[in-house]
C-alpha cells in the first residue's frame, strides 16, 4: 500500500466497504446493528399502577402519575429502560429516543413497547435500532387511595377552629373554598374531612402534608397553629409511630369590625398578603400586623361595639364632607372637616349610602351600605 493512502475496510458479513457505509468496530454500521445491536435493554418489565388515582410504583414507593395511565406507563418505561440501558462493546454512549405502545392502553394486561434506541461509536458514528420490550401492566391500589377508601391509615389531623373555639358558618364556607384550591397533591393527602360543632377536621396521610396544609390555612386566614404529638404504636420495622395533631385557630374578624388590639381601639380594614391592615381609631395611624404579631398582642371585640353608622354623602366641597344620617330617616345633617374623614373605599359618590364608624372626631368610611329592607 502506498504512503498516504487510506486503507479501505471491508465488512466480513455483507462485503460493503468503508467507502460505501460507516463502520462500527469491524463491521459496517448496518451489520453491527443487526448482529450486535446498539444497546441492551431488559426484554420484559412490570408496571404497577393505582386504578383510582393513576399513581405508579417505582423503587418501592408510589409516585404521582401523569394525565393518563398510558402516558404514565410510557414515562415509567422511559425511566426504567434508560436506567438499565447498556451500550454494546463498540458504542460509547446510547440513549432512548422514543417509546410507543403497539396498541392503545385499555387496562391491565400484556403490551408491547416499541423502543427506539440511538447510540454513538467511539469514532462518532451514530446508529439506531428499534427493539420490542414486553410490559405487564397490573392494577393495584396505592396506600393513599387505600386510606381514603377505608377512611383509615392517616397519620395526622388538622383541626380548624375559630378564635373563640367554634368556627362560624361564614368562615367554614371560606375554608372549604380555600381547601378546594389547594395543590392536587395536598388535596390527595387528605383522607377524609369531618365537620362538627366546633369546626373542620382534616385527616391527612402524613405529617409533612399536614404541616403544609396547616401553614397555608394559617397564612390565608391570619391564624396560628399549635402542634401536639401522640404515640400510637410501632411500625413493622420497630420504629415508633405517632399521630400529629395540628390545631389552626382563625381570628373571626370582619373588615369594618372594631377591636381592641393590644388595648388599642382599632378598626380592622381587611387581610393583606402579610397579615391584616388596621387603623388606630384614636390617632388615625394605619398599620399592618402579621398573624404572629396579632396573636401576641391579643384582640377582642370592642366592648361598646363602636356602633356602625349608615351615612349618605350629600356633598363634599370646600374641604368639608356633608352627610345625612340614615338612622334618623335622613333628617339629621352631619358635617366633618376633610382632615377628620378617612375613606377606605374605592369610590365615594354623592347620593350613595356608606358604612361608617366614628372614634372621637374621626370618621371612617368603609364601603357602601345596604338600604334597610333590601
Amino acid at each position: 500500500m502506498g504512503k498516504g493512502r487510506v486503507m479501505v475496510r471491508v465488512c466480513p458479513v455483507c462485503g460493503r466497504t468503508s467507502d460505501e457505509v460507516p463502520f462500527i468496530g469491524g463491521l459496517c454500521r448496518d451489520c453491527y446493528v443487526e448482529r450486535v445491536g446498539v444497546a441492551v435493554v431488559p426484554r420484559r418489565i412490570r408496571f404497577v399502577y393505582c386504578q383510582y388515582c393513576g399513581s405508579y410504583k417505582y423503587q418501592g414507593g408510589w409516585n404521582r402519575g401523569l394525565g393518563t395511565v398510558e402516558e404514565t406507563l410510557l414515562e415509567y418505561a422511559h425511566i426504567v429502560l434508560s436506567k438499565r440501558l447498556k451500550p454494546t462493546r463498540d458504542i460509547a454512549e446510547a440513549w432512548i429516543e422514543g417509546i410507543r405502545l403497539d396498541r392503545p392502553f385499555t387496562g391491565p394486561g400484556l403490551y408491547r413497547l416499541l423502543v427506539s434506541i440511538a447510540g454513538r461509536s467511539r469514532d462518532g458514528v451514530e446508529a439506531r435500532q428499534e427493539v420490542v420490550v414486553e410490559v405487564r401492566a397490573d392494577a393495584s391500589v396505592c396506600p393513599a387511595c387505600t386510606a381514603r377508601l377505608t377512611k383509615r391509615g392517616y397519620e395526622a389531623i388538622v383541626q380548624i377552629r375559630g378564635s373563640t373555639g367554634r368556627l362560624g358558618e361564614k368562615y367554614r364556607r371560606e375554608v372549604r373554598g380555600f381547601l378546594e384550591g389547594l395543590d392536587p397533591h395536598l388535596r390527595e393527602a387528605i383522607v377524609k374531612t369531618e365537620e362538627g360543632r366546633d369546626g373542620i377536621d382534616l385527616y391527612v396521610l402524613d405529617h409533612t402534608s399536614a404541616r403544609v396544609i396547616a401553614s397555608k390555612v394559617r397564612a390565608a386566614f391570619m391564624g396560628r397553629t399549635i402542634d401536639t404529638y401522640k404515640l400510637v404504636g410501632r411500625r413493622p420495622d420497630g420504629k415508633r409511630r405517632g399521630r400529629l395533631t395540628v390545631s389552626v385557630r382563625i381570628p373571626e374578624i370582619e373588615p369594618g369590625q372594631v377591636l381592641l388590639v393590644g388595648g388599642r381601639e382599632t378598626l380592622f380594614l381587611g387581610r393583606t398578603r402579610r397579615g391584616g391592615l388596621f387603623v388606630d381609631m384614636r390617632s388615625g395611624e394605619q398599620f399592618e400586623l402579621d398573624a404572629e404579631a396579632l396573636w401576641e398582642r391579643g384582640f377582642t371585640p370592642h366592648p361598646g361595639g363602636a356602633p356602625e353608622r349608615r351615612l349618605m354623602l350629600l356633598s363634599r366641597s370646600g374641604g368639608t364632607y356633608v352627610f345625612l344620617d340614615a338612622e334618623t330617616g335622613y333628617q339629621r345633617v352631619l358635617e366633618y372637616p376633610g382632615e377628620y374623614v378617612h375613606v377606605y373605599t374605592d369610590t365615594l359618590e354623592e347620593g350613595r349610602l356608606y358604612r361608617a364608624f366614628q372614634a372621637g372626631r374621626r370618621l371612617y368610611i368603609l364601603g357602601e351600605a345596604v338600604e334597610e329592607g333590601e
